[in-house]
């Protein structure tokens, strides 16, 4: 086994001792938080069951002291007193009970304090209740109780008292408003109600003590209730435990990180220099990598192996390419040669057609002079017209090869529209033929060679007066329009339709007529590629033939053609 292979073991097998020490470390964490918050939820969870029995306890108290009170107040015929006297036996009365508050409420009207600002209370057994909105009955809770007083209607009696705790550390009461009762802990609101809604056990230092506190909620009333015990200072809490927690994982995060960082540059730079291979030889350069540099140099038997392969394959498709280029230039020569002898033998069918004709004319009136015979001069009519047929078609085939740019000039839409129009209506060959122009374009400029675009629309009106020809009615409509940033052009006709697909309605010496030469679309194809447009062919819905063209909207602000035309 090579020292390469070794070393990857010895850095995997300290990887994994990391992963799984870091999940023990881990999963006692946890066990240890949890026993932690077990045995204090436990503790704190009996504190808050002995204050909620006190409470109840001395409420119960309380509603028999109100009873007997209200008994005694009928018993000593309290209201045939004056309000003087009234007075002053209700507070011997809170006196001897050890009350904190005592008021008679006759129809929801205070009698013994008229003026105090008391209002008759909204009872909740077991709860602590605010006597004011405002003052010192305001600052904390009370226990209270009501009693109707006998023999008298609509009287009631209120007393109040705090509450006492006995064998409970710490115990914190609270509402929506405050604090209700406590002992020696005043906590601040925000914390009361984080304490609260996190349900978690906290540790505070109170008088150089740590007490475990938790909150609870009491039973039957939004009100919270805080106990909580005096704790040793070694005692860990859970939030230490999730300190500890997170310095282990950045501990071990970080030595993670050292680890692979080192690891990355040992194992890692190799893979990355063969990827970099890879991408040039994709991006058409074939270049091997070197195996005696680094970091290919000692990367270990396997990236060895493989850089190997990569170099044997680039050997491989640089041989594959330069043969592939070979036949390629091989095939481009066929194919040119190929393409000339279609084109030699088109042109030799066009003109052998007319030649054989000249040929056998000549030929008859050659033996119609040597028998001395009349000829009429309208016998070499048809000589004429054959020779004219082969100089239509070399003057056709020069337009073709030459491939002239169109001189481009600006023009405005409608003017160039209606000047091709007139030019049309004026070709007597078209003169048996309604040609119908119309428009639907918001006049604007374009870049035009008129007279290449009157041989385009020329060739376009003549075939269709051609497919046409047998119709009882002859009508071709052309339709100017705009789309997006172009013009429109659409040539119609009701005629037959093409007898191959539109596509090849367009290629040299392609014809379907007897006397055509098949150069007829392709320069016209040739004279819109050179406006920057286009022409396609289709057929509407089988009984409607059009050709299409499209041309550029020239810019308002373009003063320069020549800018537009490139």
């Amino acid at each position: 086994m090579s020292i390469g292979i070794r070393l990857k073991i010895a850095l995997g097998f300290a990887l994994l001792t990391i992963v799984v020490v870091s999940a023990v470390s881990f999963w006692a964490a946890q066990s240890l938080g949890v026993s932690v918050d077990s045995s204090d939820f436990d503790k704190l969870e009996s504190l808050k069951n002995s204050a909620t029995r006190q409470l109840s306890q001395a409420q119960q108290e309380l509603d028999r002291i109100g009873e007997e009170a209200a008994n005694a107040l009928a018993d000593m015929n309290f209201f045939a007193h004056d309000s003087d006297q009234q007075q002053r036996l209700a507070e011997k009365l809170k006196t001897s009970l050890n009350l904190d508050w005592l008021e008679i409420f006759q129809q929801g009207q205070a009698i013994l304090q008229p003026n105090s600002s008391f209002a008759q209370p909204t009872l909740t057994p077991g709860r602590l209740l605010r006597l004011t909105s405002s003052g010192p009955f305001s600052y904390r809770g009370y226990l209270v109780t009501a009693s109707h007083i006998s023999n008298i209607n609509h009287t009631t009696l209120f007393l109040a008292r705090k509450p006492e705790f006995k064998d409970i550390p710490l115990l914190c009461i609270f509402d929506q408003s405050g604090i209700l009762y406590s002992d020696r802990y005043l906590p601040e609101p925000e914390f009361l109600k984080k304490l609260r809604l996190d349900s978690v056990t906290d540790q505070v230092m109170i008088d150089n003590e740590v007490f475990r506190i938790r909150a609870f909620q009491l039973p039957d009333t939004l009100d919270g209730l805080v106990t909580g015990y005096a704790a040793q200072r070694a005692t860990i809490s859970r939030a230490d435990i999730d300190q500890l927690m997170l310095r282990l994982a950045v501990l071990e995060v970080v030595g993670l990180l050292i680890l692979g960082y080192f690891l990355g540059r040992r194992m890692l730079s190799p893979l990355n220099s063969l990827r970099h291979g890879i991408e040039q030889v994709a991006a058409g350069h074939w270049k091997e990598i070197p195996l005696n540099e680094p970091p290919m140099k000692n990367s270990g038997d396997e990236i060895e192996t493989v850089a190997h392969s990569f170099n044997h394959m680039v050997r491989e498709l640089t041989l594959a390419q330069n043969r592939l280029i070979e036949v390629q230039k091989e095939l481009a020569t066929k194919e040119k040669m190929a393409a000339l002898g279609r084109f030699s033998a088109g042109i030799a069918h066009e003109i052998n057609n007319p030649l054989g004709t000249i040929l056998v004319t000549a030929g008859m009136l050659k033996e119609a002079s040597a028998k001395d015979a009349r000829i009429l001069p309208e016998e070499f009519d048809e000589i004429i017209e054959e020779v004219k047929r082969c100089r239509d078609i070399i003057s056709t085939l020069r337009t073709y090869t030459s491939r002239t740019q169109p001189s481009l000039a600006r023009m405005r839409f409608s003017a160039f529209f209606d000047e091709m129009a007139q030019q049309m209506r004026s070709v007597a060959e078209f003169s048996g033929t309604e040609l119908a122009f119309s428009s639907t374009v918001i006049d604007g400029y374009l870049l035009v060679d008129l007279k290449a675009m009157h041989q385009v629309f020329h060739n376009l009106i003549r075939n269709a007066c051609e497919a046409i020809s047998g119709s009882t009615v002859r009508h071709i409509d052309i339709i100017a329009g705009q789309e997006g940033g172009h013009y429109t052009l659409r040539f119609q006709d009701t005629g037959p339709g093409f007898q191959c697909l539109p596509e090849h309605i367009f290629e040299p010496l392609f014809t379907t007529k007897a006397q055509g030469t098949g150069l007829g679309l392709v320069i016209c194809q040739a004279i819109i590629d050179g406006h920057l447009g286009c022409i396609e062919a289709s057929r509407i819905d089988n009984s409607i033939t059009e050709f299409c063209i499209r041309l550029p909207i020239a810019r308002p602000d373009s003063e320069n053609s020549g800018e537009d035309q490139r």
